[in-house]
């Protein structure tokens, strides 16, 4: 086999992974052109790259080895490409959907080359197969399950690891089957049975890890709607509470009024002021203070002072915050409340002394939250997440989650017994 010979099916070859690509990319770090220009820029390297060592390769070595070096020099070069220039997301999080889509692009190659006694490369009935087969898989991916698979994907935060070494076992066994047809031309029975079971196996593995995470971010959804829940009971104990207080102001109204009348006959006029000071801070105290404008914060930050009054903990608030444009209420509640669940359970864990101090500000397009709190100082860290030692840190998954659908920033850090929490959200409006 030459060089020549192979050229048109490397060509083909990498636009297809080309096209697999770019419809595979959930959480792009550049904008769409730039996407399309790195894809671009990048498959153009490997054609070169492929032609250069398959021609070396053939020199010296059988031709299946050659094609097989080309293949492993693609994985290299595109995974690079994928992890690192254009996904956004996590490296070895990228990993994953990266050698699920290699999985059946192998499977698609192995499948070619059984039915043709090839390469899977080289003449016109190859590329008609592996035209059809690709459209295949890519016109029901993309109309039917590119979106719901992009969104359980998303929900993948930390603690994917075994999910990772799943798919790459599977990309793994479909490559070995690959190369081991290419170097054997006879296929018997239990060759053909292997081969369908590795398959099979290889499908049902990833349905069974997509599933799982749509039982986590299932679970995950319900947690928040719990903690949603909570503050919505919270906002409607207030209101009656309000009720109560506006029935009995309107009841002892006049027994006030009464006695400011006696008062003024006995022309009193400092008796009146200091009595109406006294019957001001007693109202007063009867209502509870508006921290923000915006209602949904405002819930939140009210239960969350109480909480911390209850726990002696002192607890400060700058927030400068209407109602936002950009960001939904409830994902701001979840975001929220998660945030100072945090700070207060990170105070109560400390017997020195406890204090939380809330930071919410709009930046322009930005909305800006800043939690610090007291803390203990060995707090652990996984990945750059703080990790809880007593239970699972759904409270930090949940705000990754939600910021993440604002293309936002979570920072955490801990600097001489205080534990910051930054996260910075986009509050434009989203254009429909």
């Amino acid at each position: 086999m030459s060089t020549l010979e192979i050229l048109p099916g490397i060509i083909a070859n990498n636009l297809f992974q080309a096209i697999w690509l770019l419809c595979t990319v959930p959480e792009s770090k550049h904008s769409r052109k730039k996407t399309v220009l790195i894809v671009t820029c990048t498959t153009i390297f490997y054609t070169f790259a492929a032609l250069a060592i398959c021609t070396l390769a053939f020199r010296i070595l059988p031709a299946a080895v050659g094609v097989f070096l080309g293949y492993v020099a693609g994985v290299v070069i595109y995974g690079i490409m994928y992890c690192f220039l254009v996904s956004a997301s996590h490296p070895v999080k990228s990993l994953f959907l990266f050698t699920g889509l290699f999985s059946v692009h192998t499977i698609i190659i192995t499948l070619v080359s059984i039915m043709t006694n090839t390469y899977a490369l080289g003449n016109v009935t190859v590329w008609v197969l592996r035209a059809v087969f690709n459209l295949m898989v890519l016109v029901p991916w993309m109309l039917f399950f590119r979106e719901r698979m992009f969104r359980m994907y998303k929900e993948i935060k930390c603690n994917y690891g075994i999910m990772i070494a799943i798919s790459i076992m599977c990309y793994f066994i479909q490559t070995i089957f690959w190369f081991y047809n290419m170097q054997n031309q006879s296929r018997d029975g239990f060759f053909s049975v292997m081969l369908v079971y590795a398959c099979s196996t290889t499908i049902v593995m990833y349905l069974m890890i997509f599933r799982h995470i749509a039982q986590l971010n299932h679970a995950n959804r319900m947690k928040q709607l719990q903690a949603n829940e909570k503050f919505l009971q919270a906002q409607i104990d207030s209101y009656k509470k309000l009720g109560e207080n506006a029935r009995q102001t309107r009841h002892d109204f006049r027994h006030h009024t009464m006695v400011v009348m006696e008062y003024a006959k006995n022309k009193d006029f400092q008796s009146i002021l200091s009595y109406l000071a006294e019957y001001d801070e007693k109202e007063r105290g009867k209502y509870q203070e508006i921290i923000c404008k915006n209602r949904a914060a405002d819930t939140v930050l009210s239960a969350y002072v109480n909480r911390c009054e209850q726990n002696n903990i002192e607890i400060s608030t700058d927030v400068w915050l209407e109602e936002t444009e950009g960001i939904s209420d409830y994902d701001l509640v979840t975001i929220l409340a998660n945030i100072l669940e945090n700070a207060v359970n990170g105070c109560m864990e400390t017997e020195d002394e406890r204090k939380v101090e809330i930071s919410i500000r709009s930046k322009g397009s930005k909305l800006v939250m800043v939690c610090k709190n007291t803390c203990v100082s060995d707090i652990l860290f996984e990945n750059d997440l703080p990790k809880n030692r007593e239970r699972d840190g759904i409270g930090v998954e949940s705000i990754l989650s939600t910021a993440e659908k604002y293309g936002g920033v979570v920072d955490f850090s801990v600097s001489d017994g205080i534990f910051v929490c930054r996260v910075v959200l986009s509050n434009r409006r989203k254009q429909r």
